[in-house]
């Protein structure tokens, strides 16, 4: 009796840790791809080429990188702001533009509640 109780205590946890897996890997994929509109619509625009630049690449089976295809050299300097200078050696500071940020703690949040609300 003890050993079918162990056997099915093995199986019930077998079935939840593949529902976690499922449901963690539907919505870590449903919160990048959100992440990569929000991003695109937040994003600065002078030409729009950063902007439309952003987008979801699958590195693995469960992890998702949003990163910007087109201009990724200028994520950092806008996120942190930097120092620029003209022809004439006069120094100044571009202010920063936080865009990435916040679009990813409301990310970690919405994929906090989605699993939350799957499992």
């Amino acid at each position: 009796m003890a050993e079918t109780i162990s056997v099915q205590l093995q199986q019930i946890a077998n079935e939840y840790q593949i529902k976690v897996q499922t449901v963690s890997r539907n919505a870590c994929k449903k919160v990048a791809q959100k992440l990569g509109r929000t991003l695109r619509s937040t994003s600065p625009r002078k030409t729009g080429e950063y902007a439309s630049g952003w987008g979801v690449k699958v590195q693995d089976s469960d992890t998702y990188i949003v990163h910007n295809k087109k201009k990724p050299g200028l994520t950092h300097l806008l996120e942190n702001g930097h120092m620029s200078a003209n022809q004439y050696g006069v120094y100044g500071r571009v202010p920063a533009y936080k865009h990435i940020e916040p679009a990813a703690d409301a990310a970690q949040e919405e994929l906090l509640a989605e699993i939350e609300a799957n499992l």
